[in-house]
């Protein structure tokens, strides 16, 4: 296999859905954050994902954000893990609520005026249809699919919002499912 691009990889396996996903949000299907990223986080939202057992290394790389920039640590997931432990607010959903979730911390973020504007403006097509979606997603919907409460919904984003740059970690808890790529584009689209 050396010296050939056909080699079988992880991207294709584990994360064809997140390949797919970010190449139909951002027009290429490639990595989305670096170590260094992460470093100069001061926000960290992870969602199915557990660095803690998973991704060890990882997480010493997101503990280092956390101990130098302050930087909140936001775990959402259906199971409280060991990386939940580590979290600054722990965001507990029922199993497959993901994009019920995502769309809730917009529907926040839209309803108090706590999105980057300006990028919007200068890099993001269609908007408008974004908004129209996470406008059905009231505080109230957004409860009684997902279980997580009006209060922690608005608390996810606000300390996303509030904390510039962050960054948002997802992993096969998101990605293996029969929505998985549509987890993705909404986790591009946060």
């Amino acid at each position: 296999f050396w010296g050939t691009n056909n080699v079988d990889h992880q991207a294709r396996i584990c994360h064809s859905t997140t390949v797919a996903g970010v190449a139909n949000t951002w027009g290429y299907g490639a990595m989305t954050n670096s170590y260094n990223d992460i470093h100069r986080s001061k926000a960290i939202l992870i969602i199915g994902g557990n660095p803690a057992e998973a991704h060890p290394v990882s997480l010493l790389h997101l503990f280092q954000a956390k101990e130098r920039n302050n930087a909140p640590v936001i775990v959402i997931d259906p199971r409280f893990t060991r990386t939940a432990a580590h979290a600054d607010l722990f965001v507990r959903i029922r199993p497959g609520t993901d994009i019920p979730v995502i769309w809730g911390m917009l529907w926040h973020i839209f309803e108090n005026g706590w999105e980057d504007k300006e990028f919007i403006r200068q890099r993001v097509y269609g908007m408008d249809d974004i908004r129209a979606e996470v406008a059905k997603w009231t505080p109230d919907e957004v409860e009684r699919v997902s279980g997580v409460s009006e209060e922690t919904v608005k608390r996810a984003a606000k300390l996303m919002a509030e904390h510039r740059p962050g960054t948002f970690i997802w992993c096969m808890g998101g990605t293996q499912h029969t929505i998985g790529n549509n987890n993705t584009r909404a986790y591009c689209v946060f």
